[in-house]
């Protein structure tokens, strides 16, 4: 049977064409419920390679049209994401710029505060050095600015200015041994002078073992040298250790400033004016 079919197989093909035209004339001319005999032979063996081409076919179009859709989901998600990036650095940005405004507005009202006459000046480094416990600001001379000149903020008291060049100077801070402020315990009115400890604290030294300082106490400038007109907030008592003999009391001094969070700064130009 096989044999008969390979060798003739061509004539049966040409007829199997012939008879398509055929049927398909001749269901054309009847009614859709009349089926003849090879009608039905004929569905009974087209329909189950009708249904798997139908379903190929529904199959390779549902997925080209998954592609398509996940390309365009793919495409929009990465157009989603650029956005969001976007807008998290504006929201950054205005948070930055809120924060500026603020710290600017305590700069301001602590000016007022003092009716002192200044410049603004930014920190852009740290000096990392064993030699000096200093920060470096955006001014110098071309400001204006002069060795010994104080640099405040809203806090208190920062240092004062080392050394300068043209567009920047370096500012000694409270922290750093070589410098001494006179203070005043703004309770009891008793007197020292402010060095640098560490890099996190300051000592009071030179107060009689009989002045009554405690801890929590605040200290201020007491505007002799000129260097800060008197009421700037220097720093906290931290901790009192009196001597059961000699003259003098080791007070230890945590300063106002948060020298860590340290960004903007007020040189004080003229300190003649003192606090109402």
């Amino acid at each position: 049977m096989i044999k008969y079919l390979k060798e003739y197989r061509f004539y049966i093909l040409l007829f199997l064409f012939l008879l398509i035209p055929i049927i398909a004339i001749d269901t054309t001319t009847r009614s859709p419920r009349e089926y003849r005999i090879y009608d039905r032979v004929i569905l009974t063996v087209t329909s189950p390679i009708q249904k798997t081409i139908s379903w190929s076919l529904d199959q390779i179009v549902s997925s080209f049209q998954n592609y398509i859709y996940l390309w365009h989901l793919r495409q929009d998600n990465l157009t989603l994401l650029e956005e969001n990036r976007k807008l998290l650095n504006v929201i950054a940005e205005q948070r930055e710029i809120q924060q500026e405004n603020i710290r600017l507005r305590k700069l301001l009202n602590f000016q007022e505060t003092f009716h002192l006459e200044t410049l603004l000046a930014r920190v852009i480094a740290k000096d990392i050095s064993t030699e000096f416990r200093a920060i470096r600001i955006n001014r110098g001379e071309a400001s204006g600015l002069k060795k010994d000149m104080a640099v405040v903020t809203h806090e208190g008291f920062v240092g004062r200015i080392l050394r300068t060049t043209q567009n920047t100077s370096d500012v000694l801070t409270i922290l750093d041994l070589y410098s001494a402020i006179d203070a005043i315990d703004e309770r009891s009115r008793a007197r020292g002078v402010i060095e640098g400890l560490t890099d996190e604290a300051c000592q009071m030294r030179f107060t009689l073992r009989t002045d009554d300082i405690q801890s929590g106490d605040i200290l201020i400038s007491s505007g002799l040298g000129g260097l800060l007109p008197k009421g700037i907030p220097i720093g906290t008592v931290a901790k009192v250790n009196r001597k059961t003999f000699g003259i003098s009391q080791d007070i230890e001094v945590h300063p106002s400033v948060d020298f860590s969070k340290l960004e903007e700064v007020l040189i004080i130009t003229r300190a003649e004016r003192t606090v109402q």
